[in-house]
């Protein structure tokens, strides 16, 4: 909630600006960040001469990390005491002491590195963990996976509270939550049940998912099923799904004496499954009592709770003005004239806060900019995900980057776009005059893909799956090369000439052994349109010495590439954190806003993406 700290930062820093201004100088001037974090491509590694690693690390760092294990670099990074590492690295301790983990001792400037990332990246300590727990009743929770029950537990616990602080700033409270982009509407679903019971809007632009948030809304007695025709008598029950086949199940009394007679139509056991899925009874147990037991059966009409209400609205959001059709949905036309003039209604004096749980891209903007755009907009939180649907605002990225930036056509493609509900959004962004002479804050889409790693949560078996994944895809490129499938890159490593072969993802069994890892990309590679022949001819060809020969003669490049992907890992949490600041000081410019501030509310090892940037109007 509302504090003297609007942004979760290091406590080394005095204010929100100090930090600001040191993020933004060290993102732009620090040429290693620049190329772990934008300037280099995993699939190039072993296409150089020198290689990557060799060319982009200083030697210094090399030497260390050959003494030390992988997992030993990572907690380097991660977890090790630098500030202690530092001191004993200072000139005046005799070097002949300094060891690190029976080995080398880590130089100075590598030090110097991490300390800068880890006072510069945000902190993620849940903030919810003060509020009280709230489980999902269990109807809600249906479909859910462990990871979604944690971040919809959390978020909606946290818009209740944040909920009551708006009604306190403002004096009235919330009438409406409108979700962006609700998916199968999980949050909504919980906001608008026991012990919430909010209003809930759901704007959601596939209709598929509209229709599956409706049939769980009637498992979880929110709402009532559209195919169950019930009679005014509770005796009786009667669902119709127009089938020709009945089950007539007699059951002699039931409490009260009377006889009572149901009849159910069905065709199959599934699809009683789904019709009744608005009953009070659990649907298998009902099946089972009126198959098994019908003496024992239970019919009565399904109670909905009626406290907390649900709306949806199928639409594609491309900005943040939403008056018109949020005024539909409030306050419904009645006549014609009504709805003809839908869009210029003035009548809606709602008071709406809109949410998101992980918007892709570009729609965390938009909800952003709902804030100021329309009236009946009082309070945000958006929480982001997936940065790399992210558009650039200001165009390409046009700082001093080393010859090792490669040229792909999808940078180009994406940094020319020049989108203006892209990234940055704040003045302050655009306007940033960098020490390197260049105006504007700008990150290629390679960059804004490493934002949404979790280094974090690495542990040694998925971390070391993450590297085989990148070593096998990075011999790949190696081969298409050396069979000319692919041209090999210029000194300045462009690929502009050529569009790049996408393997896309393999099963997991294929990463057993580089051998069925090339298999089964080459099968996926044989239906490119521009390379297919080629690859059928030079790499289905390649018997299994070959292809082990050259995993035999690159074997040496694995630990490489996983310091460097490790390296890259950790760089980028700088990443997500100009991202998120960038949207914090949108909000922080406008008139219209009397607060704003970020926070994490989810636990960082269940769900990493879990900084909220929250907005109340004055």
């Amino acid at each position: 909630m509302p504090s003297n700290r609007p942004l979760p930062i290091s406590g080394v820093w005095e204010s929100p600006d100090a930090y600001i201004k040191a993020l933004l100088s060290f993102s732009t001037t620090s040429l290693l960040f620049l190329n772990l974090c934008g300037g280099v491509h995993m699939v190039d590694f072993l296409t150089r001469q020198p290689d990557m690693y060799t060319t982009l690390l200083p030697q210094e760092w090399r030497v260390f990390f050959e003494y030390h294990d992988v997992q030993d670099i990572i907690h380097l990074l991660l977890r090790e005491d630098i500030e202690q590492l530092q001191r004993a690295g200072e000139p005046a301790v005799d070097p002949s002491c300094r060891t690190w983990k029976g080995g080398a001792f880590p130089p100075q400037s590598l030090l110097d590195y991490i300390s800068n990332v880890r006072q510069l990246t945000l902190q993620r300590e849940n903030c919810t963990s003060t509020l009280e727990k709230v489980d999902l009743p269990k109807q809600v929770a249906m479909r859910m996976n462990k990871k979604k029950v944690h971040e919809v537990e959390c978020l909606s616990r946290y818009v209740a509270s944040l909920s009551d602080t708006v009604q306190k700033s403002r004096g009235q409270p919330v009438s409406h939550i409108v979700d962006f982009g609700s998916g199968q509407n999980y949050l909504g679903r919980t906001l608008a049940s026991s012990p919430y019971h909010k209003h809930v809007i759901a704007i959601e632009r596939k209709h598929q998912y509209i229709s599956g948030a409706r049939d769980m809304d009637i498992r979880a007695k929110l709402a009532k099923d559209p195919k169950a025709v019930y009679a005014n008598n509770d005796k009786d029950l009667k669902l119709e799904n127009g089938s020709k086949d009945t089950v007539e199940v007699n059951i002699p009394e039931n409490s009260d004496g009377r006889h009572l007679t149901s009849e159910v139509s069905i065709t199959q056991d599934a699809a009683v499954t789904e019709m009744l899925g608005g009953i009070s009874l659990e649907a298998d147990e009902l099946l089972g009592s009126l198959t098994k037991n019908p003496s024992r059966a239970k019919l009565v009409k399904p109670e909905i709770d009626h406290r907390g209400t649900l709306s949806y609205i199928e639409h594609e959001i491309q900005d943040g003005y939403l008056e018109p059709i949020i005024d539909h949905v409030i306050n419904p036309p009645t006549d014609t004239t009504e709805i003809s003039n839908a869009a210029e209604s003035t009548r809606n004096d709602a008071q709406i806060m809109v949410v998101s749980l992980h918007s892709c891209g570009n729609l965390v903007h938009h909800g952003l900019r709902s804030l100021i755009l329309n009236p009946s907009i009082v309070a945000v939180a958006m929480i982001g995900c997936c940065y790399n649907l992210l558009t650039e605002r200001l165009g390409p990225a046009t700082h001093n980057l080393p010859v090792l930036q490669s040229l792909h056509p999808r940078l180009d493609e994406t940094g020319k776009s020049y989108d203006p509900h892209g990234f940055p959004m704040s003045k302050y962004y655009e306007d940033y005059q960098s020490p390197g002479a260049t105006t504007g804050m700008k990150l290629n889409i390679t960059a804004r893909a490493l934002a949404v790693q979790a280094p974090y949560n690495w542990g040694c078996e998925d971390s070391e799956m993450s590297f085989t994944r990148h070593y096998f895809r990075a011999l790949l490129e190696r081969i298409l090369v050396d069979r000319n499938v692919l041209a090999k890159p210029d000194s300045k490593g462009s690929h502009s000439a050529q569009r790049s072969i996408i393997i896309g993802s393999v099963s997991k069994a294929a990463y057993k052994s580089f051998n069925s890892y090339l298999r089964a990309a080459t099968v996926k590679m044989s239906r490119d349109p521009i390379y297919g022949v080629r690859v059928q001819e030079h790499i289905a060809t390649m018997t299994d010495e070959e292809i082990h020969q050259y995993e035999t003669r690159y074997l040496h490049a694995k630990k490489h590439i996983s310091v460097l992907w490790s390296l890259m890992g950790f760089s980028a949490q700088l990443v997500e954190a100009i991202i998120v600041v960038d949207r914090w000081q949108f909000l922080r410019e406008q008139d219209s806003v009397k607060e704003c501030w970020v926070e994490p509310v989810f636990d960082y090892s269940a769900s990493p993406r879990n900084l909220a940037v929250i907005g109340l109007k004055k």
